[in-house]
């Protein structure tokens, strides 16, 4: 991720003494290993495009709101601006309200507007015993921002406007927001607060849900009248059906939080979300936004930057059936790159030899791909095969012909001294054995 923000950390490929710490965490989990057993081998091996190598790294986008990210759908944060900043965020947190009815109703339920819900400020007009379904009221919330919408929704889904932003603040805690807090349905409050990184990952799940993927890209909605018919409202995103690619989501404004946007945006396999905060301007929001998206469509491109289809590496084994042992990813990573290639790199952790047994699936080793100085993947290596402990032989002790002994005085009791004993023997034989024998 690159960041505007002097202050901010990049992530960063671990050190050899890192990597010697995962050995060993990897080492220790398997009963059938000793950590004594295993050394270390990093391979460093950098992008296979020598002419960008030494490439400078691509330029920021030349956006100047006070705060903004971009980051691809899938969660990967590509260029930050104060990302951490609390400010206030207007309808953007609407996104929020939206997740939460999602959870809780159904889309063809039946809403009653009440009357709290007609006194919201800058609503649409709704009409105090109005019914609409919840795919209505989310449509006209999402799309044409209307507030008296947010508040019906509010009071439907958790009884009151007080109960629902808690389970607002609960959503916001499940998907791991510490920066954002809901006073309200619709962002009107003066205390409300959230980040560009935490609109971010809002969007991400509206994005990721169907329904709302659909309202939200949608550049009208109809509200039905009390007494019959409907009117059209339009989308408050100016730049659907202007900008390529974009798919949605959300606008915001007050004058104490400024023009906002959240906007996602997709071409070819690459889908981006950006966030604008705090702009001087209606039109001011949406340029901001095309030059921040643009930047990031000219500087990524999708890369599968690890295949579960390749072997990565072979580890000898020392006392098993087979002397080696080849390995896998445990699956495949697909990463927004640098489009230059510039900085890429590829990091495998193996150990060189392994005692047997090995079992097929076992870890043992992990690869980490990074950019830039950016960590963008990390992945276990597995066995591909199962490796046997080689049976022991037994040796035997070599045989051993029985010896008779016999004790002096034995023979002397049996007639004398072994010579007459074995000539009386002789004798006998002679008369029971075919002759010619002795």
């Amino acid at each position: 991720m690159r960041n505007g923000s002097q202050r901010s950390r990049r992530a960063r490929v671990p050190d050899s003494s890192e990597a010697w710490g995962d050995l060993r965490m990897i080492a220790m989990s398997g009963t059938r290993r000793r950590a004594s057993s295993w050394l270390c081998v990093a391979l460093l091996v950098f992008a296979l495009v020598p002419s960008v190598a030494s490439a400078v790294a691509s330029p920021k986008p030349a956006v100047t709101v006070p705060a903004s990210a971009l980051m691809t759908i899938d969660g990967q944060m590509l260029w930050t601006r104060h990302p951490k900043t609390r400010r206030r965020v207007a309808s953007c947190i609407k996104m929020l309200s939206a997740l939460v009815v999602r959870d809780r109703a159904k889309l063809g339920e039946k809403v009653t507007v009440t009357a709290k819900a007609t006194h919201v400020e800058d609503g649409l007009g709704l009409v105090r015993g109005q019914e609409l379904t919840v795919r209505q009221l989310l449509k006209m919330m999402l799309v044409a921002s209307s507030n008296d919408a947010a508040e019906a929704l509010a009071i439907h889904v958790g009884g009151s406007e007080r109960k629902f932003v808690k389970l607002m603040n609960a959503k916001a805690k499940e998907l791991g927001l510490k920066r954002t807090h809901a006073i309200d349905p619709h962002g009107l409050s003066k205390r409300e607060r959230s980040t560009s990184h935490d609109l971010a990952k809002i969007a991400r799940e509206v994005m990721a849900d169907p329904v709302l993927r659909k309202i939200v890209r949608a550049r009208s909605a109809r509200m039905p009248r009390p007494g019959g018919g409907a009117r059209i409202v339009g989308a408050t995103n100016e730049m659907l059906g202007t900008y390529r690619g974009i798919e949605g989501v959300k606008t915001g404004f007050t004058y104490a939080a400024g023009y906002c946007f959240v906007g996602a945006a997709k071409r070819g396999k690459l889908e981006l979300v950006g966030v604008v905060l705090g702009a001087d301007s209606k039109s001011g929001r949406f340029t901001q936004m095309r030059k921040l998206l643009n930047w990031g469509f000219a500087s990524y491109r999708m890369r599968q930057v690890v295949s579960r289809d390749t072997t990565y590496g072979v580890v000898q084994v020392s006392g098993g059936t087979t002397s080696s042992v080849t390995v896998h990813a445990a699956k495949g990573s697909k990463k927004a790159v640098l489009a230059t290639g510039a900085g890429f790199a590829e990091q495998m952790i193996l150990p060189a030899t392994l005692p047997a047994p090995i079992r097929r699936g076992d870890q043992l080793g992990v690869i980490r791909i990074a950019q830039d100085g950016v960590a963008l993947a990390s992945v276990a290596l597995l066995a591909d095969a199962d490796v046997a402990t080689v049976a022991a032989v037994p040796v035997r002790p070599p045989t051993q012909q029985p010896t008779l002994t016999v004790e002096p005085s034995a023979w002397r009791r049996i007639g004398g001294t072994p010579g007459r004993v074995w000539e009386s023997l002789r004798r006998g034989l002679r008369l029971v054995l075919p002759v010619g024998l002795f």
